[in-house]
C-alpha cells in the first residue's frame, strides 16, 4: 500500500494545492529527509513554498517515490485530499505555520517547528462515516480540484435559477 501526502497553502475551499507525494511519504520519513524537514518546520509562507518545491524535485530525483507538481495536474482518481493519507498545509495569523491532517481529519494539528512530530491520532472521528463520504463534516474542509481549463461553478445559477 502506498502512502500519498498533499501538500497546501491556506484552509478551506480557498487553499491552493501546491503538490503531492506518493510511496513512503509518512511525516516520519519526511523528517527523515533534509527537505522534508525543511518543509515540516517551515515558520514563513514564502519559505514552506520553497521548501515543498524543492522537496518534489528531489523526492524524485533521489528515487524516494513519486512527486506531482501542479502543473501536471491533479494525480488522484477523486476529486480531493480526503481520501489521502496525509494532508499538509501553511496556515498564516496567529498560531500559523505548518499544520496536518490525515485524510477524513477534522482538525489542523498544528507542528512545533522546534519539535515537529505528527500526532498521534488525527484521523476521522467516525471511520465509518468516513469510508461512506470521506469529504462530509467533520472532516476539514479542502477544495475539490478542478483542472484549470475548467469554468467555475456558479452556484447562483444552480441554486436559484439565474440567467
Amino acid at each position: 500500500m502506498s502512502t500519498r501526502t498533499d501538500f497546501y497553502a491556506g484552509e478551506g475551499v480557498r487553499a491552493q494545492w501546491i503538490g503531492s507525494l506518493q510511496f513512503a511519504c509518512h511525516p516520519d520519513n519526511l523528517l527523515k529527509d533534509f527537505h522534508g524537514r525543511e518543509t515540516l518546520t517551515a515558520i514563513a509562507p514564502s519559505r514552506y513554498r520553497a521548501a515543498v518545491d524543492e522537496l518534489l524535485m528531489m523526492w524524485a530525483v533521489r528515487g524516494l517515490g513519486a512527486a506531482h507538481e501542479p502543473r501536471h495536474g491533479w494525480p488522484w482518481a477523486w476529486d480531493t485530499s480526503h481520501c489521502n493519507d496525509w494532508i499538509i498545509t501553511f496556515l498564516g495569523g496567529p498560531g500559523g505555520g505548518v499544520h496536518m491532517t490525515a485524510g477524513g481529519g477534522d482538525y489542523w494539528h498544528r507542528l512545533d517547528p522546534d519539535d515537529p512530530r505528527p500526532p498521534l491520532e488525527c484521523g476521522p472521528p467516525n471511520f465509518a462515516a468516513w469510508l461512506r463520504d470521506p469529504g462530509a463534516p467533520p472532516a476539514v474542509a479542502l477544495p475539490v480540484y478542478r483542472p484549470p481549463s475548467t469554468q467555475p461553478t456558479d452556484y447562483a445559477r444552480l441554486l436559484w435559477g439565474e440567467p
